[in-house]
């Protein structure tokens, strides 16, 4: 528990989940991709408590939507798995067309 300025000891009684969940009702299609998407980028970024709640929250809202592709999501948090993203260097995209010296 933290305590506020005046010293007294703040109790956090919200319902994440709850709010998380209206959230979620409210978003349309793609929508629902894109704030998982923005919701795990925020993960990854320091915050508060109550911060790292919400967006849990919200992370786990999204991912008990019943019809939501499990595939997309994989998607992305992985991103795009082509050869090159595997296995390519730094070199690759360096090289330069030989241009004859004249």
């Amino acid at each position: 528990m933290s305590r506020n300025w005046r010293g007294k000891e703040h109790v956090d009684d919200r319902n994440y989940a709850a709010e998380a969940r209206n959230l979620v009702g409210q978003l349309k299609g793609s929508q629902v991709y894109e704030m998982y998407g923005i919701v795990t980028k925020q993960l990854q970024k320091a915050q508060s408590d109550t911060r790292e709640k919400e967006l849990q929250a919200v992370k786990a809202a999204i991912e008990a939507v019943p019809d939501i592709d499990k595939h997309k999501l994989k998607h992305v948090l992985v991103g795009y798995q082509s050869e090159m993203a595997r296995t390519g260097r730094p070199k690759d995209g360096q090289r330069t067309p030989y241009r004859k010296k004249s």
